[in-house]
């Protein structure tokens, strides 16, 4: 039988969470404001509004006939949905880097790129940092292996060609269009930081791969290749961009108006009715004012102001 006190101290129980979420969400909010008023380069109009840019509205007219109010983060959403492919994905092979592997799910994120297929290596530098790497995984559809052979096995069993990225005399330029024709569906490798690409997987590569390199260095950071390889994959075969199956399309559709959904928004109608994508996915330039951190802000601000005093003072002996 529930007694008058453990109600009691139920009923506080839950007060103090609510609270301490209420208090935590006002405090973050006046943060930001407070960083952005502080912050000279922060445009005056939307000083005051950290949601200004994804709760714009926009009318659009759905299928159906409606003219429905849609958030500008659903319509980006929508746009990116429609640049994403399948048709090329990429392969992280045994990078032991978690930095360097945050920085490459990023730049294939950017790139349009859908799939990503890891091999594990047999050690992280620092496994303290994995859930860094899985934060820049949120919008990516990651496959993980503990072995180059499974990855193989799960590519070859997919349908997709391997093309593997190697600084050997048979490798082929990307720079060179007449030798290359994308196949309809592609996995490009890209190799650990030290060795590069394993011999198992170069002995499954039907093509092996290079950017010409210009200077001393032998080689590019992991990141740095990796854009600059599906950069010249999209341009030897631009129609890749977007290149994705409508039922696939409809789904990550669904997963992520969900994710993004706040109260009010009509997701579901909104899932099956899309609205249409941007032509441009740059923001507006009236919102584009960069901004830091306030602790980040006085640092510099007092290392300048050191340097003028010591340039002054060196100006003053002479």
């Amino acid at each position: 039988m529930l007694r008058p006190r453990d109600g009691l101290v139920a009923v506080a129980t839950l007060a103090a969470v609510l609270l301490w979420q209420n208090g935590a969400r006002v405090y973050a909010t006046w943060q930001g404001r407070r960083t952005r008023a502080l912050n000279p380069l922060i445009p005056a109009q939307i000083a005051d509004d950290d949601d200004a840019i994804d709760e714009e509205l926009s009318r659009d007219t759905v299928p159906s006939g409606d003219t429905v109010a849609v958030p500008r983060r659903i319509r980006k959403a929508e746009t990116v949905l429609q640049r994403r492919t399948t048709r090329i994905v990429l392969v992280i092979e045994s990078s032991c880097d978690l930095f360097n592997q945050q920085a490459v799910l990023r730049t294939a994120e950017c790139m349009g790129i859908q799939h990503v297929y890891i091999v594990e290596p047999a050690f992280y530098k620092d496994p303290g940092h994995r859930r860094i790497a899985r934060q820049a995984a949120d919008w990516l559809t990651i496959h993980r292996f503990k072995t180059t052979e499974e990855c193989i096995r799960a590519l070859l069993s997919d349908g997709y060609e391997i093309w593997a990225t190697d600084l050997s005399q048979e490798a082929i330029s990307l720079e060179d269009a007449d030798s290359l024709e994308v196949p309809e569906r592609l996995a490009i490798v890209m190799g650990r930081e030290t060795d590069g690409v394993s011999q198992a997987m170069l002995a499954a590569a039907a093509r092996r791969v290079y950017l010409p390199i210009h200077g001393f260095a032998d080689s590019l950071n992991l990141n740095v290749a990796t854009g600059m390889v599906l950069q010249q994959l999209f341009a030897l075969c631009p129609e890749a961009r977007g290149a994705m199956t409508p039922a696939e399309r409809d789904e990550l559709r669904a997963v992520w108006f969900r994710r993004m959904a706040k109260r009010g928004d009509d997701t579901e109608a909104l899932i099956r009715c899309p609205p249409r994508p941007y032509g441009d996915l740059r923001r507006p330039d009236d919102h584009r004012g960069a901004w830091m951190g306030h602790k980040l802000r006085r640092r510099l601000e007092a290392k300048e102001k050191e340097l003028k005093a010591r340039d002054f003072g060196g100006q003053g002996s002479a």
